[in-house]
């Protein structure tokens, strides 16, 4: 099996991943906007980068036999986005929303989930492509 360049499942399911997560945090990140003055509310933000930076740095076996237990597997499919409080040490009289970080962080995901869709979409094309056995 090709592991590399264009019928790179990894390459794949990173991209997947990283639409999945930038829809996340676009949703948690409305919800912030949402309850700016909600009393009380605690802003909340999506963690992830931070754990496949973690899984990517840690060590991962091969297995050579289908009875082998797989050590650190490191596809991205296989971890989870957490949403936690975000401790922003804000204070905006009514909770710790801060509009302006949240909106940066709403244009950001965008932008992010933008390209994130449209490489898995040029990929998807170059894949249709080679399939097809056509040229672009």
């Amino acid at each position: 099996m090709i592991k590399t360049g264009l019928f790179d499942r990894n390459y794949l399911s990173t991209l997947k991943k990283a639409v999945d997560v930038y829809a996340r945090r676009h949703a948690v990140t409305a919800r912030n906007v949402a309850n700016v003055e909600t009393p009380g509310y605690q802003t909340e933000k999506v963690k992830f980068e931070e754990m496949l930076d973690r899984s990517r740095m840690s060590m991962a076996g091969t297995t050579t036999d289908p009875r082998h237990i797989p050590i650190n597997p490191r596809n991205p499919m296989d971890l989870e986005e957490q949403v936690v409080a975000a401790e922003t040490g804000f204070d905006n009289g009514v909770n710790d929303v801060d509009i302006d970080t949240e909106m940066t962080d709403l244009a950001t995901t965008d932008l992010s989930y933008r390209m994130a869709t449209r490489l898995l979409s040029m990929r998807y094309n170059m894949l249709s492509s080679a399939i097809k056995g056509r040229v672009v």
